[in-house]
């Protein structure tokens, strides 16, 4: 497995858990709000 690909694998891991969490951040203010 190449290294850039690895780091390229983190990135997107990282990435994806860091959009998961503003996702529910935001959902659970929404459901505050309404």
């Amino acid at each position: 497995m190449p290294r850039g690909l690895k780091r390229l694998g983190w990135f997107v891991l990282i990435w994806a858990l860091s959009v998961g969490a503003l996702g529910i951040v935001a959902y659970g203010i929404r459901a505050m709000i309404l």
